[in-house]
């Protein structure tokens, strides 16, 4: 459905602001159903319909339901998504708009027994199982590392480095590879569930399991989905593990819409958050190339940004103070 090819948008105002000159957001938001998760469902689905299979089965936060939803009315495969009920109510409608069903599994994504019991449930169901994942779809996985192939072709001097936003650690993997040997990898992922990040600060390989505590829904993933992958990967490519606050991201997110027009979900602006700290830290240079890949569409949540709207609130007019109002 015309999923990749997303442009590569050089930074108007944040970049300047933070004393880097060639800082770049890809723009993942710009796929059909507004995630970088569309890779993902376009390549699964496609394996799916080509061994013959007529249904599937997954779970997500919203943005992988809300692909294989897509992508699955379009092949004519039955789509079930499990998911938390508090997911944010614009992807669950996305989701049902597609025609999936939509089940509702109380702490799922938040509480991890809870999360690996449900991942054990479909993994041995009756319906094949599709998650974005490479631990249980590698081959579908694969779509998604054409976001590394495209910011290499974008970047001509190539990228010096990538800030990704993690969740179970598998769009990290993918970035990473599809780069090949161009630039460093940086893991950037919410404090309340610092699964992969944990690990890298401690200097270990093993991903410990986690009671998530994060409000950012979509990086929500509390025990080693792909983070074990992904943590080798970034270390291979020299990179670093930064954990931010939830409100780090939020004001990520809204300096992304004020100061350079790009409305994104919270999740999408994760990867700013995780550069300016490591602009703090001097990690980064002024002449570096430096990408953000902005994971998902602001409409994907627009509750989040209510309270960035509640500042510049609406003024009523009349037809004899409009003029006056203007200036």
């Amino acid at each position: 459905m015309g999923e990749g090819n997303t442009p590569l948008v050089e930074s108007a105002r944040v970049g300047p602001m933070l004393g880097l000159r060639h800082l770049y957001f890809k723009l993942e938001t710009g796929n059909p159903t507004g995630s970088c998760k569309d890779r993902f469902a376009a390549a699964e689905v496609q394996r799916l319909a080509e061994l013959g299979r007529g249904s599937c089965v997954s779970i997500s936060s919203g943005n992988t339901g809300a692909a294989l939803a897509a992508y699955c009315a379009r092949a004519g495969l039955r789509c079930a998504i499990v998911v938390n009920p508090a997911t944010p109510a614009a992807r669950l409608t996305q989701i049902q708009g597609y025609g999936a069903r939509l089940l509702a599994l109380p702490n799922f994504a938040t509480d991890a027994a809870v999360t690996r019991r449900a991942l054990e449930t479909l993994e041995n169901g009756p319906v094949s199982f599709a998650i974005s994942s490479y631990r249980y779809c590698a081959e579908g996985m694969a779509g998604m590392e054409s976001i590394g192939a495209e910011i290499r072709a974008q970047c001509p001097e190539g990228p010096h480095h990538v800030f990704v936003p993690v969740g179970g650690g598998g769009l990290l993997v993918a970035v990473a590879r599809g780069l090949g040997a161009s630039g460093r990898v940086h893991a950037v992922q919410p404090a309340g569930c610092p699964t992969l990040v944990g690990a890298f600060d401690r200097g270990d390989e093993r991903i410990v399991t986690v009671q998530s505590t994060t409000r950012i829904a979509a990086l929500s993933v509390p025990f080693d989905m792909d983070a074990s992958l992904a943590l080798r990967s970034m270390r291979e490519r020299g990179g670093i593990g930064i954990a931010v606050s939830d409100e780090e991201i939020w004001e990520a997110q809204r300096q992304l819409m004020v100061l350079e027009g790009i409305f994104c979900e919270p999740a999408g602006a994760a990867a700013l958050a995780g550069l300016k700290r490591a602009a703090r830290r001097g990690a980064v240079s002024t002449e570096q190339v430096i990408v953000c890949v902005v994971t998902g569409h602001g409409f994907k949540d627009p509750e989040s940004a209510s309270a960035f709207s509640s500042r510049h609130p609406m003024t009523i007019v009349t037809l004899e103070n409009l003029a006056g109002a203007i200036v």
